[in-house]
């Protein structure tokens, strides 16, 4: 099938394919970075979903690339599309707020309790003792 048929061939070369390249590479790289929290977050339904479905765009946005390598605006698309993309993926995660959050407590008290209960509860965390210098 030619769907560019009629169309005038430099512009398609040039113009459309490395347009369609770049937006493939924004949305397979968005996927991926997104991919990669629900990973880190330990979903075993939705990483593998948007794994496949990133793969998928990337093939065919690489195969576009295999088959105009003699046309540098393709590399192009692609490099600006994988920046974009990464661009993307970390603003769509902070909107979602997918990812990990730093939460600092301070306490004069024995944070024991609250240690236990966060922990207990399935939250990563890290508890260290400190000491304030003394005032002279």
């Amino acid at each position: 099938m030619d769907y560019f048929k009629g169309i005038d061939p430099d512009l398609v070369n040039w113009v459309i394919i490395p347009v369609l390249i770049f937006l493939a590479r924004i949305m397979d790289v968005t996927l991926g970075t997104l991919r990669i929290v629900f990973i880190s977050k330990g979903d075993k339904v939705i990483a593998p979903l948007l794994g496949f479905v990133e793969v998928l765009i990337w093939l065919v946005a690489i195969t576009q690339v295999m088959q105009n390598l003699s046309n540098f605006a393709s590399y192009f698309a692609w490099a600006a599309g994988f920046a974009t993309g990464n661009f993307l993926g970390l603003r769509i995660e902070q909107k979602l707020a997918l990812g990990q959050v730093v939460v600092r407590v301070i306490t004069v008290d024995s944070g024991d309790q609250l240690i236990d209960r966060l922990a207990g509860r399935g939250y990563r965390l890290t508890a260290l003792d400190a000491k304030a210098p003394a005032v002279k």
